[in-house]
């Protein structure tokens, strides 16, 4: 390899041009490679299985509420591709649950930062099925019908008012809330996956190993990476599970939740605690 770079004898190098020079691998570097494939295959045995078991959860409860949403088209007269509130939900649910499949796509081919655009994605198409859900909201709901883009901070501002009335009725009734603020949880996912969508360098600690002189193109080669993502991603997935499910449930009557979706909610909760994916 030739000294120097793209501008080399045009211009002279500044500081952020140093010069590259031809260089062969060290044994130390090499000793460190075979250090960490060792450790990779010692967390492929115990987390691997693991990983597998909580996709599989979550693509189980996928195909639950895909086959809700075939039926609604096939065992009801709902008018699809009407200026409806109900269109708009039937049609952003199965964008919903086709981003889904997307992002288990991703997890099942062990990519991790990765597939942020993906979860960025579901993220606002779900946070925007929540605000056309809103039986108060109407002009979101119109613009959308007529093609307008929905910006996510105007998701949101449904999404806080709706949150509102929630606790006030919640309040009237004298039910103390759980949880904290899922407008401002929100907005703080929100933030952390434009991070990443948007290539910042903060992302890239995830992909490059610079003691050992690589860079993770594919499949994360480590089992450790490759379960924080699937486990944060299965903690976004519920969520759209609930607001589908939520939507859902205001089209076939709240049973529905109580009997398709809490029982969803269950399987989640367990895989979580007999297959842990992280320490906390």
């Amino acid at each position: 390899m030739a000294e120097g770079g793209p501008q080399s004898g045009l211009d002279p190098p500044g500081d952020l041009e140093p010069p590259i020079r031809a260089s062969a691998l060290t044994p130390e570097v090499a000793a460190l490679r075979q250090i960490a494939d060792a450790q990779a295959a010692h967390y492929d045995a115990e987390l691997q299985p693991r990983i597998d078991r909580h996709i599989a959860v979550y693509q189980e409860a996928v195909d639950v509420l895909i086959a809700t949403h075939r039926a609604l088209a096939d065992d009801t007269d709902i008018a699809l591709g009407a200026a409806t509130r109900w269109a708009a939900m039937w049609e952003m649910s199965g964008r919903c649950l086709a981003i889904s499949n997307v992002l288990l796509h991703d997890l099942r081919g062990g990519y991790a930062s990765e597939a942020i655009g993906t979860l960025r994605a579901l993220h606002e198409a779900s946070q925007l099925l929540s605000a056309l859900s809103f039986h108060l909201e109407e002009d979101v709901v119109r613009r959308w019908l007529a093609g307008d883009y929905i910006r996510p901070r105007e998701a949101r501002d449904v999404q806080q008012r709706k949150q509102d009335l929630a606790l006030a009725r919640m309040a009237e009734a004298g039910i103390e809330p759980e949880g904290g603020n899922i407008v401002e949880l929100g907005r703080q996912i929100y933030s952390t996956l434009s991070e990443g969508s948007h290539h910042q360098r903060s992302v890239m600690g995830e992909s490059i190993a610079p003691a050992l002189r690589r860079f993770a193109y594919g499949p994360h080669p480590d089992a450790r990476n490759r379960a924080s993502q699937v486990d944060y991603s299965g903690e976004l997935l519920e969520e759209v599970i609930i607001i589908v499910g939520d939507a859902f449930a205001d089209i076939l009557g709240r049973d529905f939740y109580v009997q398709r979706v809490r029982p969803i909610q269950e399987s989640l909760a367990r895989v979580r605690e007999e297959a842990p994916l992280s320490e906390d």
